[in-house]
Protein backbone atom coordinates (compact mmCIF):
# COMPACT_ATOMS: atom_id res chain seq x y z
CA UNK A 1 0.00 0.00 0.00
CA UNK A 2 0.69 3.38 -0.89
CA UNK A 3 1.06 6.76 1.13
CA UNK A 4 -1.75 9.40 0.63
CA UNK A 5 -1.82 12.91 1.86
CA UNK A 6 -5.40 12.86 3.71
CA UNK A 7 -7.60 14.54 6.76
CA UNK A 8 -7.57 12.25 9.82
CA UNK A 9 -11.07 12.73 10.64
CA UNK A 10 -13.93 10.98 8.85
CA UNK A 11 -16.45 13.04 7.79
CA UNK A 12 -20.52 11.68 7.37
CA UNK A 13 -20.67 12.40 4.28
CA UNK A 14 -17.70 10.10 3.37
CA UNK A 15 -18.26 6.78 1.22
CA UNK A 16 -17.44 3.56 2.28
CA UNK A 17 -16.82 0.93 0.22
CA UNK A 18 -16.49 -3.07 0.90
CA UNK A 19 -14.47 -5.55 -0.62
CA UNK A 20 -14.20 -9.21 -0.55
CA UNK A 21 -10.84 -11.30 -0.18
CA UNK A 22 -9.57 -14.02 -2.00
CA UNK A 23 -10.70 -15.99 1.00
CA UNK A 24 -13.98 -14.67 2.29
CA UNK A 25 -12.89 -12.02 4.41
CA UNK A 26 -14.38 -8.59 3.61
CA UNK A 27 -12.52 -5.14 4.24
CA UNK A 28 -14.26 -1.89 4.16
CA UNK A 29 -12.45 1.27 2.68
CA UNK A 30 -13.41 4.63 2.73
CA UNK A 31 -13.51 7.14 -0.56
CA UNK A 32 -10.83 9.53 -0.04
CA UNK A 33 -10.92 11.33 -3.44
CA UNK A 34 -11.48 10.61 -6.95
CA UNK A 35 -9.47 12.10 -9.62
CA UNK A 36 -9.18 11.41 -13.21
CA UNK A 37 -5.78 10.69 -15.50
CA UNK A 38 -5.36 9.84 -18.99
CA UNK A 39 -8.98 10.17 -19.12
CA UNK A 40 -9.80 7.64 -17.14
CA UNK A 41 -11.31 7.85 -13.13
CA UNK A 42 -9.43 6.71 -10.15
CA UNK A 43 -9.82 6.59 -6.55
CA UNK A 44 -7.81 6.60 -3.84
CA UNK A 45 -8.69 4.50 -1.00
CA UNK A 46 -7.75 3.21 2.66
CA UNK A 47 -8.95 0.99 4.55
CA UNK A 48 -11.47 1.72 7.25
CA UNK A 49 -12.23 -0.01 10.86
CA UNK A 50 -15.65 0.00 10.90
CA UNK A 51 -15.92 -1.59 14.45
CA UNK A 52 -13.69 1.39 15.87
CA UNK A 53 -15.08 3.85 13.26
CA UNK A 54 -11.32 4.62 12.25
CA UNK A 55 -8.95 4.59 9.47
CA UNK A 56 -6.39 2.08 9.74
CA UNK A 57 -3.03 4.30 8.36
CA UNK A 58 -1.07 1.18 6.80
CA UNK A 59 -1.57 3.43 3.63
CA UNK A 60 -3.86 3.52 0.52
CA UNK A 61 -4.88 1.66 -2.67
CA UNK A 62 -6.05 3.11 -6.28
CA UNK A 63 -8.42 2.35 -8.02
CA UNK A 64 -9.87 2.86 -11.77
CA UNK A 65 -13.66 3.45 -11.54
CA UNK A 66 -15.86 2.30 -14.50
CA UNK A 67 -19.15 2.82 -14.39
CA UNK A 68 -21.76 -0.49 -15.08
CA UNK A 69 -24.96 -0.83 -15.63
CA UNK A 70 -26.82 -3.55 -13.84
CA UNK A 71 -29.27 -5.69 -14.66
CA UNK A 72 -32.08 -3.53 -13.15
CA UNK A 73 -30.76 -0.54 -15.90
CA UNK A 74 -29.46 1.19 -12.68
CA UNK A 75 -25.54 2.87 -13.18
CA UNK A 76 -22.93 1.94 -10.64
CA UNK A 77 -19.20 2.90 -10.17
CA UNK A 78 -16.69 -0.96 -10.00
CA UNK A 79 -13.84 -0.23 -8.32
CA UNK A 80 -10.95 -2.24 -10.02
CA UNK A 81 -7.48 -2.22 -7.60
CA UNK A 82 -4.35 -1.07 -9.75
CA UNK A 83 -2.20 -4.43 -9.49
CA UNK A 84 0.93 -2.73 -11.32
CA UNK A 85 3.06 -1.12 -8.20
CA UNK A 86 4.50 1.53 -10.57
CA UNK A 87 1.09 2.72 -11.51
CA UNK A 88 -0.59 2.82 -8.19
CA UNK A 89 2.85 4.66 -6.89
CA UNK A 90 2.69 7.42 -10.05
CA UNK A 91 -1.04 7.78 -9.97
CA UNK A 92 -1.13 8.40 -6.02
CA UNK A 93 1.32 11.34 -6.96
CA UNK A 94 -0.78 13.03 -9.22
CA UNK A 95 -3.48 12.41 -7.05
CA UNK A 96 -1.42 14.17 -4.20
CA UNK A 97 -0.20 16.66 -6.66
CA UNK A 98 -3.76 17.74 -7.66
CA UNK A 99 -4.67 17.52 -3.73
CA UNK A 100 -2.14 20.32 -3.36
CA UNK A 101 -3.06 22.52 -6.36
CA UNK A 102 -7.11 22.21 -4.85
CA UNK A 103 -5.83 23.24 -1.10
CA UNK A 104 -3.64 26.18 -2.84
CA UNK A 105 -6.66 27.52 -4.88
CA UNK A 106 -8.85 27.69 -1.11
Amino acid sequence: MSEFDREENLDMGDDLIVFETEDGEEVTFVIEDYFFYNGEEYAILTEYDTEKEEVIDEGSIVCKVETVTGEDGEEDDEFIPVEDDAMAEKLIEIANAQLAEDEEEE
